[in-house]
């Protein structure tokens, strides 16, 4: 089984999830999760709401949980060292200040990365998405955050609630793809899968 039949299998179990999104979405911000009939990006005309207060409030709840999750000019973590696993290295306790300004310079490491990629757009965006549809996907790869909609991705769990497969949904424009896929006479769809170690559910 390809990853085509396998995102085609998995649909039947996302279907009322999905359902309930586009109709949340049709009452706040129309344009966010769409119904995955179609695989074509085609012109398409929105029903805008009678009302402006969802669209308002999800702007504003994501807003507020952005700068709950990823605060401006300040870290959102510390890296610091456990007092027992000091005293079991032998150490002397005045390492403990130059551990720590070691440790914050690698704080403003990673906040300036952050700063200087796109993951407080990508994270932005996941967090309207779990705010209408509930479910939102973040895949962590090397150049960067992407969120895929829940209209683009299905997902198998077991029992527990671990993930055992994800399986993904994209559009690849011709032009980045190579001279032999180029003589196709149709757009085809990738998908793959991810390990656990390779991505991030936001549920």
């Amino acid at each position: 089984m390809n990853a085509r039949e396998r995102y085609n299998q998995l649909t039947t179990y996302r279907s009322q999830f999905l359902d309930k999104a586009v109709e949340c979405s049709q009452l706040t911000l129309p344009y966010l999760i769409t119904d995955d009939n179609s695989t074509r990006i085609n012109r398409r005309t929105f029903q805008t709401p009678w009302q402006s207060v969802g669209a308002k409030a999800v702007v504003t709840l994501a807003a507020k949980l952005m700068l709950a999750l990823l605060p401006p000019q300040t870290t959102f973590f510390k890296l610091q060292v456990r007092d027992d696993k000091l005293g079991e290295a032998g150490m002397d306790p005045t390492i403990r200040s130059e551990l720590d300004l070691s440790f914050s310079k690698m704080e403003r490491m990673v906040m300036d990365y952050i700063a200087a990629s796109n993951d407080r757009v990508v994270v932005h965006q996941a967090l309207k998405h779990l705010i209408v549809g509930g479910n939102s996907l973040i895949f962590m790869g090397k150049d960067g955050l992407k969120n895929f909609p829940l209209n683009r991705y299905v997902v198998n769990r077991d029992g527990n609630g671990n993930v055992l497969e994800i399986v993904t949904k994209e559009l690849i424009s011709r032009q980045v793809l190579g001279e032999d896929l180029l003589k196709t006479e149709h757009l085809t769809l990738i998908g793959y899968k991810m390990n656990r170690q390779d991505q991030m559910m936001m549920t």
